[in-house]
């Protein structure tokens, strides 16, 4: 919290009288502050961060498919690597729908895997974008060769035995 937050904060605090309606209101906002902190921990919120995360990721492999054409074999293979990803997150969301009331066990169990499918599309965008950057270094290279292979025709005399100047041309 930035220190104007806290001061605005301890300042509205002081302006209640009594002190039980100020524990009473420290306890009310710590106790939303709690319910929200559980409401995005919860599967179905961080199953739609995943979706989400999945659906950025597709992007970065559409648009890598496009570029990295020396790549297409290990792209299709992080394709598939996603869509595993995409199943299982199916699955838990059948499971999600499955449970009329969620336990304890259940819910831990079901974000430890939400938490290890965002792990896995974690090593999936990483292994797509060093893929693009491997393609662009490769790109920047040929440039460079390239640059460099014009560069040395134009400093290097246009015909053999012959020296330029002023655009006359006489034997060396």
């Amino acid at each position: 919290m930035s220190q104007l937050q806290s001061s605005l904060l301890l300042g509205a605090l002081s302006l209640i009288p009594n002190d039980t309606l100020r524990y009473t209101a420290i306890g009310l906002a710590a106790g939303a502050g709690i319910g929200y902190a559980v409401h995005l921990k919860r599967p179905s919120i961080q199953l739609n961060r995943l979706e989400i995360f999945i659906k950025g990721t597709e992007e970065i492999i559409l648009a890598a498919k496009g570029s990295c054409l020396r790549d297409v074999l290990s792209l299709a293979e992080e394709s598939i690597k996603l869509l595993e990803v995409k199943r299982s997150a199916s699955v838990i969301q059948c499971r999600i729908l499955d449970v009329n009331r969620l336990t304890w066990k259940q819910y831990r169990i079901l974000c430890r895997d939400i938490i290890q499918a965002v792990e896995r599309v974690k090593r999936v965008r990483t292994t797509v974008q060093l893929i693009v950057e491997a393609e662009r270094q490769r790109k920047f290279t040929e440039d460079i060769a390239t640059t460099q292979t014009v560069l040395a025709r134009t400093t290097s005399p246009s015909v053999a035995g012959y020296s330029v100047s002023l655009g006359i041309s006489s034997p060396v």
